[in-house]
């Protein structure tokens, strides 16, 4: 991809979504997990385990080893223009405070004019169980649902237990802790890393975003770039680069087109570059 020119799409049409769950649904299967005792799910397409790496005296961490047929996917947590939103659910729980999900630096797939975030053929997700009492164990069975496409999508609904759970050995584990450092690192303590101004241009409202061009330069230079707002009622579109290395241009749609406020301390800016992936909280206002 040409980096002088990056173009990613991403949209909410509430009604093409909704569309595509229900042709979705037309090829849906739930399925669980054939062996209950081991946390196993295996199909010609989609092979996954549930395995227990390490404890902690805050968490035990646990993780899902997914692999996946070639040209099968599946989604990060925010799938972009369409695609499943990976969900789960606490059915049982004993000594959970809460749960953290550590997912990796997705990939931007472009698809049929859509833009998708996830990823292919492999997944290792990394899942931190936090105790209540740190001095006692865990227990808890999850329902999970995940979404898995290549010619068609799949929803597979399946529960993960921690009494089955087998350990993972030493390679296995080793894997995990190579996901957890392709997380994207958090910069939002970090000031001054990305100035944003709303302007009207053609008669819609865009967010310019300009990015430090002593950090994000070398192996930081931005390859891929998404945003998120954090409050379902508007949602950038079109994000591109502009004739300007380190700035970004973005079109703020909104419910109400014509009534809006951009609150930028909640956008959220997820960072794709050479040497891994970002994330940065809020922007702050041009020096003037």
């Amino acid at each position: 991809m040409d980096n002088n020119y990056l173009k990613i799409i991403i949209s909410k049409n509430v009604l093409i979504k909704y569309l595509i769950l229900i042709m979705t649904l037309i090829h849906f299967s739930t399925s669980s997990f054939g062996n209950q005792k081991t946390n196993l799910y295996k199909d010609e397409n989609i092979d996954i385990s549930f395995l227990k790496a390490w404890d902690s005296k805050e968490a035990t961490l646990y993780a899902l080893f997914i692999k996946m047929k070639k040209n099968w996917k599946t989604y990060w947590k925010y799938p972009g223009d369409s695609g499943f939103s990976p969900e789960f659910k606490i059915i049982e729980s004993n000594n959970l405070k809460k749960i953290a999900i550590s997912w990796p630096t997705p990939k931007v797939f472009f698809e049929n004019g859509s833009v998708i975030n996830g990823y292919k053929e492999e997944l290792i997700l990394p899942i931190f169980f936090y105790k209540e009492k740190s001095s006692k164990k865990i227990d808890f069975k999850l329902n999970f649902l995940m979404g898995f496409c290549d010619d068609i999508c799949i929803p597979i609904k399946f529960i993960i237990n921690s009494k089955n759970a087998l350990k993972a050995n030493e390679l296995k584990n080793k894997l995990v802790s190579n996901s957890l450092e392709k997380i994207p690192q958090d910069l939002s303590n970090s000031e001054n890393l990305i100035e944003c101004e709303v302007k009207k241009i053609n008669k819609k409202m865009k967010l310019i975003s300009k990015f430090d061009n002593n950090f994000f330069s070398n192996n930081n230079s931005i390859e891929q770039l998404i945003l998120e707002y954090l409050d379902g009622q508007i949602w950038f579109s079109e994000i591109s680069k502009t004739n300007k290395r380190f700035e970004f241009l973005s079109i703020i749609n909104s419910l109400d087109d014509n009534n809006f406020f951009l609150d930028k301390s909640k956008i959220k800016y997820t960072i794709i570059t050479r040497s891994g992936g970002f994330q940065h909280k809020g922007c702050k206002s041009p020096i003037n």
